[in-house]
């Protein structure tokens, strides 16, 4: 039977909804809300908290700093973008608590408002209980719990069904506001630091307003619905243009400029034999219990899609929307999101690199955030339709679940074929422990998933055939059943620990700041930062930060040459790269100590002392960070500079390396005299330097066209030394040299910011109707069997990308060479050959 909205008015059972999706949330993240536990691993450890930890420190202290002097010998965090430097919940938390509490807290907050902007669109189309079965869907779906480590995407997320809300209002009501809203919804995912996340949203936007645009009648109302949509995202690039102009100079002179292969782009496309992690999530196993045997063909903590069996059932029930102008559009995006997750496995993306801007949005199965919040909203109209009087049909969505779990088998049987073999393959101990971790997993997965479902069809199945109020009570545990299987399918994914982690420093950070020659360090993990089997077995995570790698030094009061981000400056790269296996890198770069996990030998260096697990070589003869140079190596561009690196080898320590056109200084020119760093704060450096003769001024902070100087209060031209630092030339004297910081483009961006806040403005004020477009909802005209045409379509895409033919007639497409993989425990860390914290292998 046909679905078309009666959603009530707002009530006591939206608030006892709400209530519940509080209490929830606050319940599963008590040790974060309580203050209790940190959260750290993998992308947490690595880059997300030590950013924000001095983004916070420079707000307590009065200061916006954008420039972060203690990673990659200084780097442009703000243009870095991932701190999310004006995303709201960082100034609500990080201004009045330690970093880790904070943090903490800004993620459980945006989960909680991601499901209560859920709840708040949803509840415009169906009633309370429908609402909160989608709000846990988008909230707790595999997307969130594959990008729980990504702070950046979890703080977009809130955005997601605000601006389809702004949209919906927009065209709805043929005024402006909702653009606006959508608008600032969309820069705040930019604001949150994470730019693909703003590019799938404002895709989906324009996907819903082209759909719009075809049920409108008459031009005018058609090309409000297209203008809408397009201008969400174009108000919300103007609006975030304060970031994203920077982020943008910082990424066209980074590695990533380059752009994407194909390959590249399709990295991390979701692969059908995945099938069966849609009915039981942890069918291959957890990084959480060391048993995700397919990490290594895939970045697997990413391929998480699952999204409740019983959530995919009620998706079923509500294709009773299908002939809604609302509703028909849900089944559309589900089938072209699930189409471009596939990535490679179709032939969607295969040019899709060669797109400016759009081709270097990479890993593909993040189009899971559209098929998220598609079976969301059909999950919420099938939950509605359950509540509400009429007659209701369960066959199609119990046979479409009978149907996902019987095509799952198969595939599970001929994956873990190679576990079966005789003699085992992997009889290490640490293979056999897996294998019970392995076990246990799967059991208890399909006990809960099992019971779990078949408590949610019951429930089902009694609303389908009562009425009233007790339908109604009935079908109010819908959600209930599904938010426990998102929960508990996802029990172990919340990494905690000890604050002390974040607030107490390794013995090797303090013992090397007892140092007084100390100035960088330059750290070499043993450990990965996301060890997995935290819940199978115990590791002492506190040994990972021992070796001072990633982004962890500035947290403990050092700076580091290193850092972990993919949007490092090609400089940087390339002096590292040159100076590979030179002893005097580390003296040309500042770097007093380098740490490693294992022990070795340094040329001419002393002995390495153990601090925990960390061996720590001590620099016998560090430079200065600024100091005075002469004998100038002359280059006319970076190319010549990197190359020059190379050929002098050891002589850098006494020769500059510098890309200055006017070569002031002769080649054989030796520099006498002394710098002193009188005055440092990140944004500003000022030094005072003395000299018998002309010669550079070399300061070992990364060059960065943000920076300007000036040499006694006159401006003076910073040169590119070592091809990543940078050099001034000084007269013979005595001088005062300063350089500001101000991150490139930030400007123009603040510019358009304010122009495009205006816009907004405007907007919102305005209370003339543009258009007169049709109603949200209403019956659409389509015949009721066009969902299948559309499956239909799609399998026959899937289907032809499959086929390849050729000379030798017709085969299976390479594409596909891919998308079958047996069982080993030979993928992932163990292919590295990385030992575990847990033990020998």
């Amino acid at each position: 039977m046909n679905w078309f909205p009666a959603p009530p008015p707002w009530g006591k059972k939206d608030a006892l909804a709400l209530f519940a999706w509080t209490a929830v949330i606050a319940a599963f993240f008590w040790d974060l809300v309580s203050l209790q536990a940190a959260l750290f691993y993998f992308d947490v450890t690595e880059i997300n908290l030590p950013y924000r930890d001095f983004f916070a420190d420079e707000l307590k202290a009065g200061r916006f700093s954008r420039w972060h002097p203690g990673l990659y010998c200084g780097m442009p965090l703000y243009s870095e973008s991932q701190a999310g430097y004006l995303h709201p919940l960082k100034y609500l938390l990080y201004p009045w608590l330690e970093t880790w509490q904070a943090f903490g807290l800004d993620t459980v907050l945006s989960v909680w408002l991601t499901g209560l902007g859920a709840f708040g669109w949803l509840r415009r189309h169906v009633g309370p209980a429908g609402a909160l079965t989608g709000a846990a869907i988008f909230g707790l779906s595999g997307f969130l719990w594959a990008h729980l480590i990504h702070t950046s995407m979890v703080n977009a997320m809130v955005s997601v069904p605000l601006a389809v809300w702004g949209l919906e209002c927009a065209c709805d009501g043929g005024r402006l506001r909702g653009v606006a809203l959508g608008a600032l919804a969309l820069a705040c995912q930019i604001f949150a630091g994470h730019l693909q996340d703003f590019l799938l949203t404002s895709l989906l936007i324009g996907a819903y307003g082209a759909y719009r645009a075809g049920i409108e009648r008459g031009a005018r109302n058609r090309l409000f619905a297209l203008g809408a949509a397009a201008a969400i995202p174009v108000l919300g690039a103007g609006l975030s243009a304060v970031q994203w102009i920077p982020s943008k100079e910082l990424l066209d002179r980074s590695p990533r400029a380059e752009g994407l292969t194909w390959e590249g782009l399709t990295y991390g496309s979701w692969s059908p034999e995945l099938l069966p992690t849609l009915v039981l999530r942890e069918a291959y196993g957890t990084r959480a219990r060391d048993t995700d045997w397919m990490d290594g063909f895939y970045p697997y903590h990413e391929m998480n899609t699952y999204m409740s069996v019983l959530g995919l059932g009620l998706a079923v029930l509500g294709l009773a929307g299908r002939r809604d102008r609302w509703g028909a559009f849900w089944p559309i995006l589900a089938t072209v999101g699930f189409l471009l997750m596939l990535g490679r496995f179709t032939i969607l993306l295969d040019h899709a690199h060669e797109i400016p801007v759009l081709g270097s949005s990479r890993i593909p199965v993040r189009f899971h955030l559209w098929v998220s919040l598609a079976v969301a909203a059909l999950a919420a109209i099938g939950t509605d339709r359950l509540a509400r009087p009429g007659a209701v049909r369960l066959r199609w969505a119990v046979l479409t679940l009978a149907a996902l779990v019987a095509a799952s088998v198969p595939i599970m049987l001929v994956v873990y074929a190679p576990a079966f073999q005789v003699p085992d393959p992997w009889p290490k101990p640490y293979h056999q422990d897996r294998y019970r971790w392995l076990g246990e997993e799967l059991i208890e997965a399909g006990l809960r998933t099992a019971t779990l479902t078949a408590i949610g069809l019951a429930l089902a199945a009694t609303a389908a055939r009562t009425s009233g109020r007790l339908r109604a009570a009935v079908a109010a545990g819908l959600p209930l059943v599904v938010i426990a299987d998102l929960l508990g399918s996802h029990w172990h994914d919340v990494a905690t620990i000890d604050p002390a982690y974040w607030t107490k420093p390794p013995a090797s950070a303090e013992a090397i700041q007892a140092d007084p020659e100390h100035q960088r360090v330059i750290g070499f993990a043993r450990f990965s930062a996301g060890e997995p089997g935290y819940a199978s077995t115990e590791i002492d995570f506190m040994a990972v930060r021992d070796t001072l790698a990633w982004s962890l030094p500035p947290v403990f009061g050092m700076r580091s040459v290193m850092g972990e981000t993919p949007m490092i400056p090609t400089r940087w790269k390339r002096f590292m790269d040159a100076t590979n296996g030179n002893p005097q890198q580390a003296a040309v770069a500042g770097a007093s100590h380098i740490l490693s996990g294992y022990p070795g030998r340094i040329a001419d260096w002393p002995p390495a002392e153990m601090i925990g697990t960390a061996y720590v070589f001590t620099n016998p003869e560090p430079l200065p960070r600024v100091r005075l140079m002469g004998r100038p190596e002359y280059s006319s561009d970076e190319d010549e500079a990197v190359a020059a690196l190379v050929r002098l080898g050891e002589e850098i320590r006494d020769r500059v390396v510098v890309e200055d056109p006017d070569r002031p200084l002769a080649p054989d020119a030796e520099a006498s005299g002394v710098a002193e760093l009188v005055e440092e704060r990140p944004e500003r450096l000022v030094i005072r330097t003395r000299s018998d003769g002309d010669a550079y001024l070399v300061v070992a902070d990364t060059f960065d066209p943000g920076w300007s100087a000036t040499v006694d209060g006159e401006p003076a031209a910073i040169r590119p030394a070592f091809v990543n630092f940078r050099a001034v030339f000084l007269e013979k004297g005595e001088h005062v040299v300063e350089f500001q910081y101000r991150p490139a483009g930030f400007r123009l961006g603040l510019a358009v910011s304010i122009v495009g806040a205006l816009v907004a403005l405007g907007m919102l004020l305005a209370r003339r109707r543009v258009a007169s477009p049709g109603p949200g909802h209403g019956l659409l005209g389509w015949p009721g069997w066009w969902p299948w045409g559309m499956l239909l379509v799609a399998g026959g895409i899937v289907a032809g990308s499959a086929v390849s033919v050729g000379p030798g007639g017709v085969g299976v497409h390479p594409r596909w060479s891919e998308g079958l993989h047996g069982f080993t425990w030979g993928a992932g860390l163990e292919a590295m050959q990385r030992e575990p914290i847990a033990g020998p292998r």
